[in-house]
């Protein structure tokens, strides 16, 4: 392969020190809408933990949510520059679409090294070296990458060792960000100010903390709650802080090499990977995203054999925490090095920790940089309905240990964006059996302007304030919830086309939740769809209270039409210079909240009226009317003045009707829109409670 080759497979977008992704697309490990293919690198290792290199198709078996599947192809890959492997066995092909890419044969490896103590530094750098000692094959490229408030890049892909060991260097210096040490130093004084000597410890016995004095008096108990809280408010701050970072530099670099073709490792060096409190979706997201492109994580805790246990600062972090406040220990408890390990074993690699020599295990990363196994296989389940699909790769010669990823979710890289962190739970509150519902939830698509290509819709979610879980802080007299909105669509296939979600948290003066409760939670979200029949299935998932609510409904996506669809009016709200033209729920005279559910009481105000868009065509001025019927008999009719034509040409009309002075019972309104002897109507219904 060219050097040509190689810069052009190697070069990533680097923008300050940052190495990005211009344009994510399809990984190989992704399902594909074209091929319908899922590519999967596997170890393979005897119980003497030597690698087994002689394996063929015959020798081993997946399987993808316990159904075998049939191999296409079947490839050792086994370095020394011969893309035939030691074995000289070459790849085996079993069906169409399987040839080998050339750009496979190469192996990417990126050494990254995050928030280390200055003694966990030397350690590390003195590892990376020990693994560059290895011998690099031609066909390895090694990146050095450091995490310290951002993901900076020391070094391109290069196997030259002399340029590798200068950055490995260069990593070793500079600031030392020390997040882990912080939130240590706060729960040490959190469980001091419990004052509870038999439960709560000092995370260092005989530091400075322990032996500060405690203020545990009666004159002094309602200042010794407000350092309690303000401890644990700022464990829970660096805790977010420092997961965040973390993980969304990971998942920079995994979608910066989404990509690219061949073995993608990441040798991570870490005394533990943070994750925020209440936030464990994070990690699986970090997780899924390497599945989808083809990286594997080897996770490496230079600290050594340390004196004091992970799990002991886990635990006493948890205990400090539920000491101020009590339930909070599910969603704040963390193992950071367990962290390390999940995210490691996860995604295909292992873990190294406890251990004051890691120079074996890093030969052994090495041994299956350059030394692994590729198949290939088309699932038989063509049902991609966003459920995670687990993997198995099984031997059938004894003995021997196969060492892969663990699954990925059957759900397409829409536009090359993988799932978001909170997608997770709502999707499986989503392909809960049965379907959950906890609380009230309406859903709606509305559709807009409509062309042979496409139609521009709003998907509209919304939830009675009333029935969320709130939860208050007294301290800071202020009231949370966290809900997240998720929707498939899905053709008359079941297939996926579209997915739209929105994470909301929300928190507010605690004063104000009365009036809070007494509205509704609404949010629009948009969606352009080919005209065409669809369904959508759609959840509300309270991330607080674990509790969720399911939808699906039918959707029929016209063609042509210079008619919206009508849109009940909740609320109509004046917009500022900030407005969205592109949304056609706002107009010059103001922005539309939507009212999607079908009854409207008259104990509340109701709905204020009704909102369209007309898209006319050039020429004669449209003529619009709107008619209000029950039971088939004519209620009230009007003729419509039409606003200004907004900058797109549009029409954006709101027809004020008070509702809440009809009688209870359905009523039908159509409006009616004629131009040029073309008529084009919408008729909607309404229920007055």
């Amino acid at each position: 392969m060219s050097r040509r080759a190689i810069a052009v497979l190697a070069a990533f977008a680097i923008s300050n020190g940052v190495a990005q992704q211009k344009q994510p697309g399809n990984s190989q490990t992704v399902l594909r809408s074209t091929t319908q293919e899922v590519l999967l690198d596997f170890i393979a290792r005897d119980k003497h933990q030597k690698l087994v290199t002689d394996l063929r198709a015959a020798d081993i078996e997946v399987l993808e949510d316990g159904v075998p599947q049939a191999v296409r192809s079947f490839q050792y890959r086994g370095g020394r520059d011969d893309s035939r492997g030691r074995t000289g066995q070459a790849p085996t092909h079993a069906g169409p679409g399987a040839a080998s890419s050339p750009l496979r044969e190469i192996n990417l490896v990126s050494l990254v090294f995050e928030g280390l103590s200055p003694d966990s530094r030397r350690q590390a750098t003195q590892a990376a070296k020990d693994f560059l000692a290895n011998e690099v094959d031609r066909n390895t490229y090694i990146g050095v990458f450091t995490l310290n408030h951002r993901l900076a890049l020391l070094q391109q892909y290069t196997n030259n060792i002399a340029l590798l060991t200068q950055a490995v260097d260069r990593a070793a210096t500079g600031a030392y960000q020390k997040f882990a040490k912080d939130i240590e130093a706060e729960v040490t004084k959190l469980n001091q100010l419990a004052g509870d000597a038999e439960r709560f410890q000092p995370i260092r016995p005989g530091s400075a903390e322990e032996r500060g004095p405690v203020a545990a008096d009666g004159a002094h108990g309602g200042f010794l709650q407000v350092e309690q809280r303000m401890a644990a408010i700022t464990i829970e701050i660096l805790s977010d802080q420092a997961g965040n970072l973390s993980i969304d530099a990971l998942l920079q670099l995994i979608q910066a090499q989404a990509q690219l073709s061949g073995r993608k490792t990441v040798i991570y060096f870490s005394e533990g990977l943070i994750v925020p409190a209440g936030q464990a979706e994070r990690l699986r997201a970090v997780v899924s995203a390497a599945n989808r492109a083809n990286v594997a994580f080897y996770t490496v805790d230079p600290s050594g054999l340390d004196t004091m246990s992970r799990v002991t600062v886990s635990n006493r972090t948890t205990q400090a925490i539920n000491s101020v406040d009590p339930g909070a220990a599910e969603v704040t408890a963390t193992n950071y090095q367990e962290n390390l390990r999940g995210l490691a074993e996860d995604t295909g690699g292992f873990a190294i920790a406890n251990t004051n020599d890691v120079r074996v295990p890093l030969r052994r990363v090495m041994e299956e940089v350059r030394a692994n196994y590729e198949v290939a296989y088309a699932p038989t389940s063509s049902n991609y309905d966003g459920h995670f699909r687990t993997i198995e790769v099984r031997a059938h010669r004894p003995g021997i240990r196969l060492q892969s990823r663990k699954g990925y979710f059957a759900l397409p890289m829409l536009d090359g964006v993988a799932l978001a962190p909170f997608e997770f739970g709502a999707l499986t509150a989503l392909n809960s059996q049965p379907s959950p519902h906890a609380f009230e939830f309406h859903v709606a698509v509305l559709t807009f302007h409509a062309t042979a290509e496409a139609t521009e819709c709003r998907a509209v979610f919304s939830v009675p304030s009333r029935v969320l879980h709130f939860t208050e802080d007294s301290k800071a007299k202020l009231f949370h919830l966290h809900v997240a909105f998720l929707a498939l669509v899905k053709d008359a296939q079941d297939q996926v086309v579209r997915k739209i979600s929105r994470d909301l948290p929300f928190q507010a003066a605690a004063d104000k939740r009365a009036e809070f409760e007494r509205g509704e939670l609404t949010v629009t979200l948009p969606l352009r769809l080919p005209p065409g029949r669809y369904h959508l299935e759609a959840v509300a998932y309270e991330a607080g209270g674990d509790a969720a609510s399911t939808r699906k409904i039918a959707l029929v996506v016209p063609s042509v039409g210079t008619l919206s669809d009508l849109v009940l009016v909740r609320s109509f709200q004046p917009v500022g210079e900030d407005r969205d033209f592109t949304d056609p729920l706002e107009s010059s005279a103001g922005k539309v909240t939507p009212e999607v559910s079908p009854a409207i009481f008259k104990s509340n105000g109701g709905a204020v009226g009704v909102y369209f868009v007309l898209y006319p065509d050039q020429g004669a001025s449209p003529e619009v009317g709107i008619a209000i019927s029950r039971d088939g008999k004519l209620v009230s009719s009007a003729h419509l003045s039409l606003p200004p034509a907004e900058a797109d040409g549009s029409l954006r009309v709101l027809s004020r009707i008070p509702f809440s002075d009809f009688e209870p019972g359905v009523y039908e309104v159509t409006v009616t829109a004629a131009q040029g002897g073309a008529t084009a109507r919408r008729t909607t219904v309404i229920e007055v409670k």
